[in-house]
């Protein structure tokens, strides 16, 4: 498991644990039923919460509790109360731990589309079950719609880039290249000529020349133009 998601876990962890003591002592000081206040509903989830997000921080394969725990109580609070934040907030949370997570990686645009798609479906349930008027209950899913457009224009060059597929990685070492093959080949695929090649590595060009051509024939490709092509279609790595 990667060690940023490791960490995520224990900190919401801690989080919720601080949660537990503040909510626990909150109803003891209201009640003073010490039994009331460790039963008391909020106590408990947050108590199944922590241990949730504990066992996702040292257990791979449940790591996608992290994001589900919070993308399934975003729609609880934006429900709850149509125009607070708390909602939005868990909400957000639960995309960043989704792509934390690794679940962007690939097919990116329709994943997006689909946790907005999530989100519109979820205030547009809020707007129906809200009792305030139709303006007011529809106003926070105008200001998020609004606001990621605003997004959209301010950052568009950078999010078709994000959206693009990643290229499939081609290893050199896998293909069996040797060091210096691996060296000469990523000098190539940056544009460099086999002459300053040679000045690069302090080496004679006849012996850039040779081992590209190794270096080609394992490869598949002919040349520095098909070293080119297939660069265009991997994302080539030593």
């Amino acid at each position: 498991m990667p060690n940023k998601l490791r960490a995520t876990g224990i900190l919401f962890t801690i989080v919720f644990a601080l949660g537990i003591l503040v909510a626990t002592g909150t109803a003891y000081l209201r009640t003073r039923d010490l039994m009331f206040a460790i039963s008391h509903p909020y106590v408990l989830i947050m108590g199944a919460s922590a241990a949730l997000l504990l066992l996702s921080a040292y257990v791979d394969r449940l790591r996608w509790l992290q994001p589900i725990l919070f993308l399934a109580t975003a729609p609880l609070s934006i429900i709850t109360d149509s125009r607070g934040i708390y909602g939005l907030g868990f909400f957000i949370v639960g995309v960043l731990l989704l792509e934390r997570a690794g679940f962007f990686l690939k097919h990116r645009t329709p994943k997006v589309a689909l946790v907005g798609v999530y989100l519109l479906a979820v205030e547009i349930a809020a707007a129906v079950l809200s009792k305030a008027s139709p303006v007011t209950a529809l106003a926070p899913t105008f200001f998020i719609a609004a606001f990621a457009l605003f997004l959209w224009f301010l950052y568009k060059d950078r999010l078709v880039v994000y959206f693009a597929e990643p290229k499939a990685k081609l290893s050199l070492t896998e293909k069996g290249l040797s060091n210096a093959e691996r060296a000469y080949v990523l000098s190539a695929i940056r544009g460099k000529q086999q002459k300053e090649v040679a000045i690069d590595f302090e080496v004679a060009e006849s012996t850039v020349r040779n081992t590209l051509a190794r270096a080609y024939h394992k490869l598949g490709v002919e040349d520095k133009s098909g070293l080119a092509a297939l660069a265009e279609k991997y994302e080539i790595v030593e």
